[in-house]
């Protein structure tokens, strides 16, 4: 067993399914616009009313719930201590998020900033446009980090980091990988082509998995969705593929964006085009990578 297996197999050995009803009922009153009742927690997260009724009242002594006069929950302001430290741990300044949202406005298509951390990349950012980043993905979604996904921050951290992630993909894709990290170290920008992806068929994934999102107890199917959706988004091109006068398929740029000098988040930019053309490819790198430095510190 590799080390990577060891550490997946601990966190598969330490799961709590009590835990998980506490957080599926928190994550599910978040995503309400409006209060629930116990009735309509139990129906969505397919628990009996008991189990909501005393996870509830929990809460409610916590100030994470506040029950209404008509016996409705929404979170409380028990949360916001727990809000404003997540915050002040991965600021995302008003001044960033507009300057995220000036770049999707200029090239007319979605934009994201994601936490790139040792195991997962988590969205913290993102604004939506006629593509998305990948398909489907919203604010607090994490997926693994399984090359070639945030190759651009990963090309910037150590080597024990870079073999870690290379290691996470096939062995006859190492190499190429390897010499991608290189290229992305001194390029900055990261493009992916569509490859062999069918833009329906993402549009359909993404349509099921925005679906599920109503329906708490099938997260896990619905994390393997957005992992299919990534694993499709195509392969990256070399600096040579990319050095040509013909149109090329795009499905999103990456470029990393510096914390205090530390590679800490990955700027995604998805035009999800078929064809685009080279003057079209030049201005997305300049776009990301412009917007990368300025929000890098």
């Amino acid at each position: 067993m590799t080390q990577l297996d060891e550490g997946h197999d601990e966190v598969e050995r330490v799961g709590s399914p009590p835990t998980d009803r506490v957080v599926a009922i928190v994550g599910l009153l978040a995503d309400q616009q409006q209060p629930s009742s116990v009735a309509s927690i139990a129906s969505r997260l397919e628990l009996n009313r008991a189990t909501v009724t005393s996870i509830l009242l929990t809460l409610e002594r916590a100030g994470w719930v506040v029950r209404q006069p008509d016996r409705r929950y929404l979170l409380g302001p028990g949360l916001m201590g727990v809000a404003d430290a997540v915050r002040a741990l991965w600021p995302v300044s008003p001044e960033h998020t507009h300057v995220i949202e000036q770049l999707s406005e200029r090239v007319g298509c979605g934009v994201a900033l994601a936490l790139v951390g040792a195991t997962e990349i988590s969205f913290l950012t993102v604004v939506g446009g006629q593509g998305q980043i990948p398909a489907a993905v919203g604010v607090g979604v994490r997926l693994p980090l399984v090359a070639p996904a945030g190759a651009a921050v990963i090309a910037h951290r150590d080597a024990h980091t870079r073999r870690r992630w290379l290691g996470t993909a096939p062995v006859p894709e190492r190499q190429f990988l390897s010499d991608l990290l290189d290229q992305a170290k001194n390029g900055g920008v990261v493009v992916f082509g569509m490859g062999q992806a069918d833009p329906a068929a993402l549009d359909v994934l993404a349509e099921v998995a925005g679906m599920l999102t109503e329906h708490p107890r099938r997260a896990a199917l619905r994390q393997r969705v957005l992992q299919m959706l990534t694993g499709v988004g195509g392969n990256p091109y070399t600096a040579e593929e990319l050095d040509t006068s013909e149109a090329l398929s795009v499905s999103y740029l990456a470029a990393p964006v510096f914390d205090k000098g530390e590679p800490v988040y990955e700027l995604q930019l998805g035009p999800l085009q078929d064809q685009a053309s080279a003057p079209e490819r030049d201005r997305y790198i300049r776009e990301i990578h412009a917007t990368a430095q300025r929000l890098s510190s």
